[in-house]
């Protein structure tokens, strides 16, 4: 039987990236398909049944990307002649129609609220955000409906997109879990535990809360809060003059690999961003991995108390607290909480654990993403 050749492509993203490479088309390869994917700068090769192909570009610039990139990824794309068409850019959204015109089953993979991405950049002028919102409303309003499918990762984007079309599905960006990523810790190896609290990944200015964490932690006697991945140069600047700070350890992008070891040593994991519009403002969203991957090491979570965020997860498995972004008392409190009854902790995070064990890892919804394309073979 001849396999169904599908091609990702994406201008924006890595060989590697975990949702594309790592989640989608690694399962989708293993479920039979015959699976490319087309990313700029690459080597070209096969890696876990996935044929990758690379494409020179000589900048990721956001305008070069717009302009040059999108075409010299969608020619190399068109060149598979592929069945089923998978893309991830909002700069690629043209090429999905011409292939659509061509006659190609079409899946947009919608990463991001990008009207709500556009709307809380903070570089770009108003005007210019104004006329690119529009820009992008305009393309859904006209040609969203002509794909077969859109796919996205949290429920307030597809509520956004079933604005223009009814064929919008989720398929949520949880972690892949195997059983030895799973915290297996002693209750007792918790509770011996030095007072150290982290968060991880991009420390975004403006809305991830730091200084609020900062003014929470001064009054904190012996805690140390570390902060692992990447912050810009002007940022930590910023953040290095306010007190509470000499509370922190930075610590620079690390393997996966050594961010886990880095879990195993703490408390808990801090999660505390404002209500922005590419977060689902008060709604919240599902799409903020780190979450799951605290959850998933056995640490209690701190979070802000978006709606999805507080019901579907926080209080439905009682796996942390939840406080407002801008209460410093709230996340003093819910520090003190941690540090002070471990006992409390330990069980949150044994609890946070089954639930990603149960439901947010990608074992359920790799199920829904073959389910989608299962649907298009028989169409094709």
């Amino acid at each position: 039987m001849t396999k169904i050749k599908v091609c990702h492509f994406t201008c924006a993203h890595e060989a590697t990236d975990t949702r594309i490479f790592q989640k989608e088309c690694v399962s989708l390869a293993k479920a039979g398909y015959d699976v490319y994917l087309v990313v700029p700068n690459a080597t070209s090769e096969e890696r876990e049944g996935v044929h990758i192909e690379g494409v020179p570009v000589s900048s990721s610039h956001p305008i070069y990307r717009l302009f040059c990139s999108s075409k010299l990824i969608y020619k190399k794309a068109l060149e598979i002649d592929a069945e089923v068409y998978h893309f991830h850019d909002i700069e690629l959204f043209p090429y999905g129609v011409k292939l659509k015109q061509k006659g190609k089953k079409v899946i947009f993979d919608s990463h991001e609220n990008w009207i709500g991405y556009i709307d809380g950049v903070t570089w770009l002028p108003s005007f210019v955000k104004k006329y690119m919102s529009w820009i992008i409303r305009r393309m859904y309003k006209k040609h969203l409906k002509e794909f077969d499918v859109v796919i996205t990762v949290s429920p307030h984007i597809v509520d956004i997109m079933k604005q223009y079309t009814p064929n919008v599905y989720m398929v949520s960006n949880y972690p892949i879990v195997s059983e030895c990523d799973l915290a297996s810790f002693s209750r007792i190896d918790y509770l011996q535990r030095n007072n150290e609290i982290c968060y991880s990944g991009t420390v975004y200015p403006e809305i991830s809360n730091q200084e609020c964490i900062l003014e929470a932690l001064e009054s904190i006697d012996d805690i140390k809060y570390l902060m692992v991945g990447t912050i810009s140069s002007k940022y930590q600047r910023a953040l290095s003059s306010l007190r509470g700070w000499d509370k922190v350890s930075f610590i620079e992008r690390v393997s996966r690999q050594e961010l886990y070891k880095i879990y195993d040593t703490v408390l808990a994991g801090i999660v505390i961003f404002d209500y922005t519009p590419n977060l689902g403002y008060k709604q919240g969203s599902l799409g903020v991995n780190k979450m799951f991957e605290y959850m998933m090491k056995g640490l209690p979570i701190i979070s802000s108390d978006q709606e999805v965020w507080k019901h579907q997860i926080v209080n439905k498995y009682k796996c942390g607290f939840c406080v407002k972004p801008g209460d410093i008392d709230g996340i003093r409190e819910a520090i003190i909480q941690i540090l002070s009854n471990r006992e409390l902790a330990y069980a949150m995070g044994q609890t946070g654990v089954r639930a990603v064990s149960e439901e947010f890892n990608w074992k359920t919804q790799e199920k829904n993403l073959l389910a989608l394309y299962d649907h298009l073979k028989n169409s094709i």
